[in-house]
C-alpha cells in the first residue's frame, strides 16, 4: 500500500511533463534532485446558485471584501507554500480587475463545469508552470473563507511524511438519520462518521491519476484518491472551517470573521 501512489504517479508523469514541455518558456523540472514543493489550489469557477445571491458566491462581499479574499489572505500566511493557484471560469477577470493579490497568488482561467474538471485543469497548469509530478498540492474550497494559516498548517505537518496524503475533516457530533423521502428510513450510528473539510493535500501526479481515473462526477479530491485503492488520512479540522453554501451561512460567517481565530 505504501508504495501505491508512487505506481500511479509513474502513470502520469509522462503526461504531466509532456504538458510541461509544450510550453516555450519552461522546461520539465528535476523532481529527483529538488525536495517536493507545496502548492495551494483554490477551484473558484462556481455560480453559486444555491447561495441565492446576485454574483456568484465568491465574490459577495463578507466583511467588506469578497468572500474569496479571506480565503486568499489564510493560503498567503503559509509561508510553506511556494505558490497559490487560483482557477476561474473561463473569461472571468473579476479578481484581476480587484487589483493586487497576496504575494505568491496566480489566477488562471481555466475552470470546468465540474469541481473535479476545474481541478484537474489547475493541476495542468501548475505543471505548466513547473510544478514537478512529486510535489503536493492542496486543493480548497473558495467558499471555505474561515480557513486559517493554523489549520493549513496542521494539515501539512500531518501529511508531509504520508504516503498517500490527507484532508482536514471534523468528527460528525450529531445524530445522522438517512431520509431519502423526507421521512426518517434509519439512524445511522456517528461513530467513525467525519464530515470532509478542505485543504485536501495530495502528490501532484497521484491526484491527477485519480481524477482521470475516476471522472468530472467525485465531489473532493479524497474521493478519487479512494476509488484508487488508497486511504488518506484524516486530520482533525474546525468547526469554523464551514463551507459557505446557503443564504444564511453568509450571516454565521460575517460574526465569524469578526471573533477571534483560534485554530
Amino acid at each position: 500500500m505504501a508504495n501505491t501512489p508512487r505506481r500511479l504517479a509513474r502513470g502520469v508523469t509522462a503526461w504531466i511533463l509532456e504538458w510541461v514541455a509544450s510550453s516555450p518558456s519552461m522546461t520539465a523540472p528535476d523532481s529527483t534532485s529538488n525536495p517536493p514543493w507545496l502548492h495551494a489550489l483554490i477551484p473558484c469557477a462556481g455560480s453559486g446558485s444555491r447561495a441565492g445571491t446576485e454574483v456568484p458566491k465568491q465574490y459577495q462581499i463578507l466583511a467588506g471584501q469578497p468572500l474569496v479574499a479571506h480565503t486568499l489572505a489564510a493560503f498567503a500566511q503559509v509561508k510553506r507554500l511556494a505558490s497559490v493557484l487560483v482557477v476561474v471560469a473561463p473569461g472571468d477577470d473579476t479578481l484581476a480587475r480587484a487589483g493586487a493579490l497576496p504575494a505568491r497568488v496566480q489566477v488562471a482561467d481555466c475552470g470546468g463545469a465540474t469541481r473535479a474538471a476545474s481541478v484537474q485543469a489547475g493541476l495542468r497548469e501548475l505543471a505548466r508552470l513547473g510544478a514537478s509530478p512529486d510535489d503536493w498540492v492542496l486543493v480548497h474550497d473558495a467558499a471555505r473563507c474561515l480557513i486559517t494559516p493554523a489549520l493549513i498548517d496542521r494539515l501539512i505537518d500531518a501529511c508531509l511524511t504520508d504516503p498517500v496524503g490527507g484532508l482536514l475533516a471534523q468528527p460528525l457530533a450529531d445524530t445522522l438519520k438517512l431520509g431519502p423521502e423526507g421521512r426518517v428510513a434509519a439512524t445511522i450510528p456517528r461513530e467513525g462518521h467525519w464530515l470532509a473539510q478542505t485543504p485536501q493535500m495530495f502528490r501532484l501526479a497521484t491526484l491527477a491519476q485519480a481524477l482521470q481515473a475516476a471522472g468530472t462526477s467525485v465531489t473532493d479530491e479524497a474521493s478519487a484518491i479512494e476509488a484508487a485503492g488508497l486511504q488518506p488520512r484524516l486530520v482533525p479540522g474546525s468547526a469554523r472551517n464551514f463551507k459557505v453554501t446557503w443564504p444564511e451561512d453568509f450571516a454565521l460567517a460575517q460574526a465569524l470573521l469578526a471573533s477571534p481565530k483560534d485554530a
